[in-house]
């Protein structure tokens, strides 16, 4: 008994620390695909020393002695990779799962939404590297209008005051932003808006039911989830019938609150065939460039998280609430959010790839983001920049770390194929490098299967 409990310490000991206990590492002769606008560059070398890249070079340099040298022929080196919308586990459960978006070339995550106490601490431990995982931002829990819900991952808010409280408390918290929800009202996003900026903290998440896809530039919220989120925002406010939809979404809006009174299902027409035929035949593309410009000149991001949105009438499928045309016009719907978030990189604004949902699977998930973020329009190197450059520029941490350049984290991921080629290639990871810790292939192997 002795002896096997000794081999599981060991094997977790190994699992969880990097396969180099390196002062320095050169990964060599490597094609770096470093997450600017610049050209790949081939037969390159990328000097690590500690935490940090010291050189990205396209010449043959001489190494410091003593480096541990990792042949990079026929491989490509990209950022390490971010999701920049997951919801955290508790403290307890969360090194498994961390350990697996690392696998998955995950480095850092932008948490939207968590248990506060937990995510606080997930934050302190990896941080100081008492647990491995990625780097973490977070919002702690969800701002939600008065549901009668008890979860630790939400706060409640009855009134202005108490609005104004929770977020200065998240400020004593250190938290890097405040998620807003869809079930805010006017009055409550206003007064969580205002007091975000009093604590310079900024605002990101769903748009409110009752409020418009342009009010949130006047609120200072930068960034916007889900295409708004469950109330469809964005694409009500590119439609020449805007204020009809509203008028139907504030009933809804009043609609699920005695729903959930009453502990009965809602009625949501947003989901019905005959609500998204209109709303897609009165897409006013006129409307929608004016949003697109507004937003992009505010640098307000979008995180459209298409790998959920795709979902999204399945989700909602009962056989006493939804058809097969209702779930057709949903697939409609889907296309015209692709389309609407290639036009939004056209014109300039800023896209981050994330993925909604739990820890578990967040890394696979991504992935698949990725894909459908170039399905919608992105070029494959747009993508990862969407999971890389521009998460790192949204959370200001620009200097630091999102590419492969001089004076930044060394976090990368060195992949078996060339993701500019084909975006899927991200999935052929090699070895990841976090903070410059390094794991092989095998070690990744080792965190998905435990």
């Amino acid at each position: 008994m002795i002896r096997k409990l000794f081999a599981s310490v060991i094997a977790a000991v190994l699992l969880f620390s990097p396969a180099f206990g390196q002062k320095r590492l050169a990964v060599v002769n490597v094609t770096v695909i470093d997450g600017t606008d610049r050209l790949p560059r081939e037969h390159a070398t990328v000097l690590v020393e500690g935490r940090t890249i010291v050189f990205v070079s396209g010449k043959t340099r001489t190494l410091p002695k003593g480096t541990t040298v990792i042949d990079g022929t026929g491989k490509y080196l990209i950022p390490g990779l971010w999701n920049n919308d997951l919801h955290g586990p508790t403290y307890d459960t969360a090194k498994p799962l961390l350990a697996d978006l690392v696998s998955h070339g995950i480095t850092s995550v932008r948490d939207m939404g968590a248990p506060l106490a937990d995510i606080v601490r997930l934050r302190d431990a990896t941080s100081s590297g008492a647990l491995l995982g990625p780097r973490l931002f977070l919002a702690g829990p969800l701002m939600e209008g008065p549901v009668p819900m008890q979860m630790s991952l939400i706060v409640d808010l009855f009134s202005v005051a108490q609005a104004q409280e929770e977020v200065k408390q998240l400020k004593q918290q250190n938290v890097d932003y405040v998620e807003v929800d869809t079930s805010l009202s006017p009055e409550l996003y206003a007064a969580i808006a205002d007091e975000a900026k009093r604590q310079h903290l900024p605002l990101a998440g769903h748009i409110p039911a009752e409020v418009s896809a342009d009010d949130i530039v006047a609120a200072g919220q930068v960034d916007v989830e889900h295409l708004g989120g469950r109330f469809l925002n964005v694409l009500i406010s590119c439609s020449s019938e805007e204020q009809y939809f509203r008028q139907v979404t504030a009933k809804t809006y009043a609609d699920l609150f005695v729903a959930l009174r009453e502990k009965r299902a809602a009625v949501e027409p947003q989901f019905k065939a005959d609500f998204d035929t209109r709303l897609l035949a009165t897409f006013d593309e006129t409307k929608a460039q004016r949003l697109y410009a507004l937003y992009a000149k505010n640098g307000i991001a979008q995180t459209p998280t298409l790998h959920v949105l795709k979902t999204l009438w399945e989700t909602n499928k009962d056989e006493d609430k939804l058809n097969e045309q209702d779930l057709e016009l949903g697939r409609k719907v889907f296309q015209k959010d692709l389309a609407v978030i290639g036009a939004m990189k056209r014109a300039g604004v800023p896209i981050l790839a994330g993925t909604d949902g739990p820890y578990g699977g967040g890394g696979e998930a991504l992935h698949d983001e990725l894909e459908l973020l170039v399905q919608a329009g992105l070029s494959p190197l747009q993508a990862l920049q969407a999971a890389s450059r521009d998460a790192a520029a949204a959370l200001g941490v620009l200097k630091e770390v999102g590419t492969i350049e001089p004076g930044k984290e060394a976090d990368f991921v060195i992949l078996d194929a060339d993701p500019l080629s084909d975006i899927a290639n991200t999935r052929k990871i090699g070895a990841v490098s976090l903070h410059g810790q390094f794991f092989s292939s095998e070690q990744l192997a080792a965190m998905r299967a435990h």
